[in-house]
């Protein structure tokens, strides 16, 4: 009898508990209701919303994007109009952009209430259609930033645009680290002499939005190897009042030198200094007093110095050039550009790293490329033999706390390994996954 009773008890348990114990309603057991989440996208709820996708296809205007949905001629001029302010920055749409065009449930004349066109990856055009009149704003997606590190190493055949895409994979962002790279060492290392085995490593804050990286942050420090010889650059705010930043060396010194080591990014050295050259154009042996930067034509032309342009002219063998004069020891040249850059004008005043002209080939050239000279007390020398003056340590009051900042910073790049590949091919693989 117990026995009965027991089990009596159990069964009705388990009933009470299948049927969810204390329900207020009285109701037996429901299927549990799932809850569906709202699919935001731009901060608009599109669940609230007939939503239809286009893209900007070739020669289209904001005619194009916008007359198919019911929006009048008036209020697109009016929508263009306010795009092209200064705040929004929307001068002309692109091809292949794809947008966004939200319209109220059940409308099949599918009438525009808002468009939403992406300028960029973080930016986006919100256009507002729902008053009389057209409201244009941009906004921003939101973002994360977040430290990162990477490394890697100079192959055969490579460069560091090469090496630094096998740790990125993204043009922009190797774009940007490549830029930053090759200028903060632009004063100490030739980047058109790297050789095989030259090896690098960087601390930085990467940018992402919806999870996706799109962009290098700060670079909190760096470090090259080139030919067994080691590089480090640490980012230090001097004055954070002025928000005045510095890159300097393990003594303090400012990686800062007097001249860039060339005048054009991202190129090669298609002919050098020397004493006897065959010329492409007047086929005979003579002197080449310069160095020769192939790049693409209309690529951007720097002051490698600070100094006043002195000329800005044409000659036959020349071209277009820019002379400029930096102290009473040093004038550069740059020849064969296919233009001035704005503004580029005998008497001008110029800054490192200033746009001065674009790469042509004007004069005796046969290709696209800048011919950069080098004058030093009046006599043409090779830039690239030049050893500059050092830079200028930090004030005397801020160098104990810098090297106290920078002790954990370069354990941590000390202690990082550096990504080893090797060519299999065309394509370079890391040794680990070559090994296997």
């Amino acid at each position: 009898m117990r026995l009965y009773l027991s089990l009596a008890v159990l069964a009705a348990l388990l009933s009470f508990f299948s049927c969810g114990g204390n329900n207020e309603s009285g109701e037996g057991s429901k299927d549990s209701v799932i809850v569906k989440e709202p699919v935001i996208e731009y901060g608009f709820n599109l669940d609230s919303f007939q939503v239809i996708r286009d893209t900007v296809q070739p020669d289209w205007t904001m005619s194009h994007m916008l007359a198919p949905y019911g929006v009048s001629q008036v209020n697109i001029n009016l929508a263009a109009q306010m795009a092209a302010d200064s705040a929004v920055g929307l001068k002309y749409v692109k091809e292949g952009v794809p947008f966004l065009i939200l319209a109220a449930l059940g409308d099949t004349s599918k009438k525009a209430l808002y468009c939403i066109y992406p300028k960029n990856v973080v930016e986006f055009i919100v256009f507002d259609f729902t008053t009389d009149s057209v409201i244009v704003t941009k906004k921003e997606k939101e973002t994360s930033v977040a430290e990162k590190i990477l490394s890697g190493e100079i192959v055969k055949n490579s460069n560091l645009t090469f090496a630094l895409d096998q740790q990125l994979k993204d043009i922009n962002m190797t774009g940007e680290m490549a830029e930053f790279i090759a200028g903060v060492f632009a004063w100490t290392i030739d980047f058109f002499k790297l050789h095989p085995g030259d090896e690098f490593k960087v601390i930085y804050e990467e940018k992402s939005v919806e999870g996706t990286p799109f962009s290098i942050g700060n670079i909190t420090a760096a470090w090259f190897k080139h030919q067994d010889k080691e590089f480090f650059a640490f980012r230090y705010v001097i004055d954070s009042a002025t928000n005045q930043i510095g890159y300097f060396d393990t003594a303090g010194k400012e990686m800062k030198r007097p001249f860039l080591m060339a005048p054009v990014k991202y190129s090669r050295i298609s002919s050098g200094f020397t004493m006897k050259r065959f010329h492409p154009v007047q086929k005979k042996w003579k002197a080449h007093l310069g160095t020769d930067y192939a790049a693409p034509h209309g690529t951007p032309i720097m002051a490698t110095g600070d100094g006043t342009v002195i000329a800005a002219s044409y000659t036959g063998g020349n071209g277009n050039y820019v002379k400029i004069h930096h102290n009473e020891t040093y004038e550069t040249q740059y020849l064969h550009m296919s233009g001035f850059a704005p503004g580029i004008k005998k008497g001008v005043f110029v800054k490192q790293g200033d746009i001065i002209g674009y790469v042509g080939s004007t004069g005796l050239a046969t290709g696209p490329h800048v011919c950069y000279r080098f004058w030093k007390n009046g006599e043409q020398i090779d830039h690239r033999a030049e050893k500059f003056p050092e830079s200028v340590p930090m004030v005397d009051s801020l160098l104990p706390h810098y090297l106290e900042y920078i002790k954990p910073v370069k354990a941590q790049l000390d202690s990082m390994p550096v990504t080893k590949y090797i060519m299999t091919g065309d394509e370079p693989v890391e040794e680990e996954e070559a090994e296997q």
